[in-house]
Parts: structure tokens; sequence; C-alpha cells
């Protein structure tokens, strides 16, 4: 038995997104007119973060079937960004999707607040997004474990010696362009280099840091 999500849920959860798929490397729009005037084109899913069964990916025994089913385990994602995340569990666990929900829902709500054209800073964000997700994404996760710290440094898993302890530590292992994304950061000036020893080492502006914690 699937513990699928009602109707009302499905199109609540596509709603809080301005029914754009809600993978911050994709925001592509789920929704829009068909040829017939009485009908609309849905290319949106409402995915499950845990499986909506024993047999789905990240399925999490622990939550009652009302759980499974709720608006909390719903993600609103494109269809191909749906099936993408299904055939890779391991580099898309149940943290990354809640991350990419939190993220999608606060772009929707700014996007609604704001009655003026996007600053030309908004417009390198976007980029961002669509260029350096994964990295973004451990940037988030990051700042929401500890928001006060700016500073961080580019290792090697074996050069963990290299760390403080203070700063956030972001691995060449997991990011084999890493160089090259924090080049990016650094031209658009939301990030500069402080090295002062063997190892990379940077401070993030205020601004990311806001932009990342919103």
């Amino acid at each position: 038995m699937r513990d699928d999500f009602p109707a009302s849920i499905k199109n609540v959860l596509a709603k809080r997104v301005g029914f754009r798929c809600s993978n911050p490397g994709c925001r592509q729009l789920t929704s829009g007119p068909q040829t017939d005037p009485s009908k609309a084109v849905n290319v949106g899913v409402a995915a499950h973060i845990t499986a909506a069964s024993p047999q789905g990916e990240r399925y999490d025994q622990a939550l009652t079937p009302e759980e499974r089913s709720s608006i909390n385990n719903g993600i609103w994602l494109c269809q191909t960004c749906a099936k993408l995340v299904d055939n890779d569990p391991i580099r898309y666990p149940a943290a990354t999707l809640e991350v990419w929900k939190r993220a999608a829902e606060q772009a929707a709500i700014k996007e609604l607040e704001s009655r003026q054209h996007r600053a030309p800073k908004s417009d390198a964000f976007a980029r961002l997004e669509r260029l350096i997700p994964q990295l973004l994404i451990e940037m988030r996760q990051d700042l929401a474990q500890h928001p006060l710290r700016r500073e961080f440094v580019l290792l090697k898993r074996s050069w963990s010696c290299w760390a403080k302890g203070n700063e956030l530590c972001y691995y060449f292992d997991d990011h084999p362009d890493l160089l090259s994304q924090i080049q990016i950061l650094e031209n658009y000036g939301l990030v500069r280099e402080i090295t002062y020893n063997n190892v990379q080492r940077y401070m993030m502006s205020e601004e990311l840091a806001q932009y990342l914690g919103d």
C-alpha cells in the first residue's frame, strides 16, 4: 500500500512554490496553457521526501501513514527532477530535499512581496543557483547549524589537520571543481580569500550569508 498525497495537498505544494520545480538548479515552470482553452498543462509532481511505500527510495519506517502522506513529507518537482532524485537517493537524501523545499518557498514569498524589478545581484544569485547548486546547498546546511560562522577552508579530507575547528570546511573530494566554483563566488564579490598558511582560506560576505540563511 502507498501513502499517497490527496489532491488538496498536491495543489498546495505546487502553489507554495509558484508552480516551479523546487530543485535550485532547475526552477522550471511546471504549469501552463494547453491548446484547449479550458485546460492546463502540468509537468509537476508532488514527490515524497521519504517514500510512500517500503519499496521506495528514502523510506522511513518510523513515520505513520498520516505523516508519510502529509504536506511536511512533500516537495514539488518537475517530472525530470522527481525521477532524478529517486534514481540517486544517496546523492539526494531527505535532508537535501528539505533544504530545496524551504529555499523554493522562500524564493516564492520574496517574489510575491516584491513589486520592483529584480536588482542585478538577484539575477546573479539565480545564475549561481544554476551553476553551483550543490555547493550552495551545503553552505546553507552549514549556516543553519553555525549561523555566525563566515570563515571557510578548502581541504582534502586527509588534510583535516589544517582546520582550526571554528571554520566551515568544503572538500575537493566532494566537489572535484571546487576551486572553479569558489572563483565564481569570488568574481561576484561574495567571498574573499584570506589565506595565511598552506590551505586556501576564505571569508563569506554578509550578503551571501544573508541570502543563504533566508
